[in-house]
């Protein structure tokens, strides 16, 4: 049986890269047969690292209920395609915390704290003795710049500035050239929705025996999203309103000031807030959720 590679919902630059270099690992280093899929249309970032390595997009993900996979950037449920839970579980690729997934036979799990799952993958290639083909090693590469903000992020260290500069080897081209086009791509909105805003890269989170949301934009300048904030509001709070989250949030992280906007909308809302009247929390220093803001908000969500 063909094993599904899958990153996790409304998927990122590591969730659709590293599931590629992931199948790819599959096959070359334990000789199975095995396919990247996708839980959702790419961004444009990823459309950039795509065609710098000249790799199409997975396909889009199905019902993956007694279907073998494997999980790459997430072990949250709640992260993952319809019937996860009665899936064959062969192994994982995180460098998250890990989340509420459990499993009925024994898997592989490779779980790192470093900034991007390809970091992970970068090593498993190593030790392996697997040849990294170009189009893989530029498909990690892009992913590592991407989750770490081209090395700025606090969840960045010493693995993947290491991996990345020999990715960009391997690839033959030049690491901070490449990483000032993506991060170009990164910032750029034209054309998007707003649902397709919040949607970019939204995660849901269980705590306190309910759901919330928390979404990340990563922009060059608040100008960029001035005039859309009321609309953001409304769509978080139509997503709190539709779906029963206590909270929906999106954080709207200017990359070049390390200074995040964080939208809060939810019964839950104004917990987070100092002040009711705030139009949004203001987080200095703070580019990164999975180490700085989610914590933070799950430790007040939480009291």
């Amino acid at each position: 049986m063909m094993i599904q590679v899958v990153g996790h919902s409304n998927p990122d630059s590591d969730s659709i890269c590293s599931a590629l270099a992931a199948a790819e690992w599959l096959k070359v280093s334990r000789g199975e047969e095995a396919v990247a899929v996708s839980q959702g249309e790419i961004t444009g970032e990823t459309a950039f690292i795509l065609n710098e390595a000249g790799v199409e997009a997975p396909v889009l993900c199905e019902n993956v209920e007694d279907q073998k996979v494997w999980l790459v950037d997430f072990t949250d449920l709640g992260q993952g395609p319809e019937g996860l839970d009665k899936a064959d579980i062969m192994g994982v690729i995180d460098h998250h915390r890990l989340g509420d997934l459990t499993t009925v036979n024994p898997l592989e799990m490779w779980i790192w704290p470093v900034g991007c799952s390809s970091t992970i993958l970068f090593n498993l290639f190593r030790m392996e003795n697997v040849k990294i083909e170009r189009s893989v090693a530029v498909l990690m590469l892009g992913a590592i710049i991407s989750d770490t903000v081209a090395f700025r992020s606090p969840t960045c260290t010493d693995k993947d500035r290491e991996a990345a500069q020999q990715l960009a080897e391997e690839a033959g081209i030049s690491l901070y050239d490449f990483a000032d086009r993506l991060l170009r791509a990164k910032t750029n909105l034209d054309g998007l929705t707003i649902e397709s805003l919040v949607d970019r890269d939204l995660k849901q989170y269980a705590i306190n025996g309910a759901n919330v949301v928390v979404g990340q934009v990563e922009i060059a300048s608040f100008e960029q999203v001035e005039d859309k904030i009321e609309a953001l509001d409304a769509e978080l709070q139509a997503r709190c309103e539709q779906k029963g989250f206590k909270l929906a949030s999106l954080m709207l992280t200017d990359i070049t000031t390390s200074t995040t906007r964080l939208l809060v909308k939810g019964e839950w809302a104004e917990k987070l807030k100092s002040d009711s009247d705030d139009r949004w929390v203001q987080m200095e220093d703070t580019l990164s959720r999975k180490k700085q803001a989610w914590p933070w908000m799950q430790k007040v969500l939480a009291a």
